[in-house]
């Protein structure tokens, strides 16, 4: 069997798998007043905290086919395949990942055809069973 197809056979297993756990975790909820998404639309950076269980930014801009990178740090102290991001709507197929196989990071390309101005929830699942809810804004 192919290398690469069996990581991404792995690589599926893991997503699968983490989903299907994460779903029966309440979320903490992120505050929506007044939040304006942030950052480069070009090239939207997240940034986990393990240990402190917060996101910045809450509510990321993002234009079509760019690349999320969600940075997870403190760099060295989280294992490979323990941090889940996951739409809250599961029709939204681009906005699901795991830090697998780099630990540090997880990447998200959003989809060619997501609707302009659309805001897309997802949650970060930890391995502690805790949970956060972030957003997504799809701009021009």
């Amino acid at each position: 069997m192919n290398g690469k197809l069996l990581i991404s056979l792995f690589a599926g297993l893991l997503l699968a798998g983490g989903a299907a756990w994460a779903q029966e975790v309440d979320c903490k909820p992120v505050e929506t007043k007044d939040k304006k998404c942030q950052g480069d639309k070009h090239y939207p950076i997240v940034t986990i905290n393990t240990r402190t269980k917060e996101i910045h930014p809450e509510f990321v801009c993002a234009s079509r086919g760019s690349i999320i990178e969600f940075r997870v740090v403190p760099p060295g102290k989280t294992d490979r395949g323990s941090i889940d991001v996951a739409a809250k709507d599961s029709a939204i197929e681009w906005l699901f990942g795991a830090n697998f196989p780099d630990n540090k990071k997880i990447e998200v390309r959003v989809s060619r055809q997501a609707e302009i101005g659309s805001i897309h929830e997802y949650n970060v699942y930890f391995e502690d069973d805790t949970c956060i809810d972030p957003r997504v804004n799809v701009e021009d």
